[in-house]
């Protein structure tokens, strides 16, 4: 899970169709999009060490709606599990448990989910809403779709000041 930093925040890019792991506007589902500077494709890094378990998981969480990425038991459209948003106080924590393996290539990432299954870019023959769609598949292998690139968001120092617009020149009429 090198690529994942305990704070930072990062954006999740699918290898295969360019699309970026994006919280819905309604606050709850996920979708793919393709505007990468919304903040609706940023996502916080919280690595948890997890007692029970004796193990490091990753836990994604929404910069626009402040929910956690989470794989349900309902299924999705296209097959495999739904991925939607929820609170950190959900019954079902461990839902919320992704860990991260790189891909062959080392290049790009895969979302395990602690359940089983890895997190997949639903493409057109996959999915009726072809392109936009996301869920976890139990596959015996790992495909493309289930490929990740991670872009790091640099941090800022500060926020940028508020420019007051420049009040008009005198004697300009009016």
């Amino acid at each position: 899970m090198e690529q994942f930093h305990d704070g930072h925040h990062v954006r999740l890019r699918s290898s295969q169709l360019g699309t970026y792991l994006h919280a819905d506007d309604n606050g709850v589902g996920v979708s793919l999009h393709h505007r990468r500077a919304s903040m609706n494709a940023a996502w916080a890094v919280h690595l948890h060490h997890d007692e029970t378990w004796e193990d490091d998981y990753l836990l994604l969480y929404s910069a626009a709606y402040g929910r956690y990425l989470v794989a349900t038991d309902t299924p999705a459209p296209g097959g495999g599990r739904r991925v939607v948003q929820r609170k950190y106080d959900h019954p079902e924590f461990e839902a919320m448990f992704w860990y991260a393996a790189l891909s062959e290539s080392g290049d790009e990432v895969c979302l395990h989910h602690f359940h089983g299954g890895s997190l997949r870019a639903n493409t057109r023959y996959s999915y009726p809403r072809w392109n936009i769609g996301v869920s976890v598949h139990d596959t015996g292998n790992v495909t493309t779709t289930m490929h990740w690139v991670v872009e790091h968001i640099p941090a800022r120092e500060a926020c940028l000041p508020f420019q007051f617009p420049s009040p008009p020149p005198c004697g300009s009429g009016g």
